[in-house]
């Protein structure tokens, strides 16, 4: 697929033969855009292709024969019954996003940038790792033959996600100081190796790799949702499906772009506060939440977000640790789904937006539920 990078500040055009996340000349973060939309690609019109391979021409890579792909994608829709009833709502869907090989969403953003690393000949990689995006960029770059240097706290050790990042073959180097410690080991490594640092909450790739998400909402539903509530750390998610409904409605694929809602929790809340035109700042570097996936501060595309939630009327909501357990338990209870705590979060802010309104009895609502909770301890239990 032929396609640009460009600065999202300056607007600055970059080269694409070199792996770039910020512009040279005002260090803004990068954007792409195609130079065509291949319309009817974008509902996966491919027989001979399944999962995320099926949108490759409406990707940023260049060479088909360089995709890194372990079947990704084709996640199934399934209505839940019983939670709509608790909820109120008729018409409640999840899309069980946990069905990636890796057992997250992630996989689909890993997909992309680790298969434009290979298209540009990238071989060895460094970055913070220790959680659902670094379990599955390290098994993207195991796919790959890629040598990925990962910088995780001491302190997590025990953690099962990182024993499954070893796994990988990933050099784990155990740095102090939470994240922001991982981010500057990773980075102070890159530099002193002159190798890659993906930094990859900056990553415009990973978001490309999101755009799939929507593409695949378009083809399982008929009509489209009228609300899809995701949770909200970077913001990647909400990005990449964004772009992809765009996309489709300018291609005249689709007749409108559902409205996009994003849950945050109460101890991490910065897009509730900049889309609610509030101050707010996090009390610690250190994430004690539950909900620990979408503990990031200060989201890099953090101004994007809120043009995204007011161009699709959608809302953002804060949901308290005791509604994130509750609703965790509820999935598991009454429709038999165990997801992660970041996952559950979209349930107890789907309750929160038909308090407030927004979300009415009649209207139908889809979950992506991204992460299988059984890659990490299960809070609460006493088994």
């Amino acid at each position: 697929m032929s396609f640009q990078l460009f600065c999202e500040e300056c607007g600055t055009q970059h080269d694409n033969d070199s792996y770039i996340l910020f512009c040279d000349k005002c260090h803004g973060l990068i954007e792409i855009r195609y130079d065509s939309l291949p319309s009817e690609m974008v509902l996966g019109k491919s027989p001979k292709r399944r999962g995320m391979k099926r949108f490759v021409e409406r990707l940023p890579i260049k060479n088909q024969e360089n995709l890194v792909s372990m079947g990704e994608g084709d996640t199934p829709i399934i209505p839940l019954p019983r939670m709509g009833e608790k909820l109120g709502l008729r018409n409640v869907h999840a899309k069980l996003e946990y069905f990636n090989p890796t057992g997250s969403f992630k996989d689909r953003g890993n997909m992309v940038q680790v298969s434009v690393l290979q298209d540009l000949g990238v071989r060895v990689v460094t970055d913070a790792t220790g959680g659902n995006a670094g379990h599955s960029f390290s098994a993207y770059c195991a796919r790959a033959g890629i040598k990925f240097h990962g910088f995780a706290d001491e302190s997590t050790r025990g953690n099962r996600k990182l024993h499954a990042i070893g796994l990988h073959g990933t050099e784990l180097h155990w740095v102090t100081g939470g994240k922001k410690g991982r981010s500057e080991g990773a980075r102070k490594f890159a530099d002193d190796n002159k190798i890659l640092h993906m930094d990859y909450g900056k990553n415009i790739y990973f978001i490309e790799g999101l755009k799939t998400l929507a593409y695949e909402i378009a083809e399982q539903m008929d009509p489209l949702p009228d609300h899809i509530i995701v949770p909200i750390g970077n913001g990647s998610i909400y990005q990449g499906m964004y772009k992809g409904f765009r996309e489709m409605f300018e291609a005249k694929v689709i007749d409108a772009i559902p409205r996009l809602h994003g849950a945050q929790t109460e101890e991490t809340q910065p897009f509730v506060a900049a889309f609610e035109n509030n101050k707010w700042s996090p009390k610690s570097d250190h994430t004690t939440s539950l909900a620990n996936g979408i503990g990031v501060n200060h989201p890099p595309r953090l101004k994007s977000l809120v043009e995204i939630a007011r161009e699709t009327d959608g809302r953002v909501v804060a949901v308290s640790e005791t509604k994130i357990l509750s609703w965790q338990k509820e999935l598991a209870s009454l429709e038999g789904l165990i997801v992660e705590p970041t996952s559950a979060v979209v349930m107890g802010a789907a309750e929160k937006l038909i308090d407030q309104g927004f979300i009415k009895g009649a209207d139908v609502v889809l979950l992506p539920l991204t992460g299988f909770g059984i890659k990490e301890a299960i809070p609460g239990s006493n088994i």
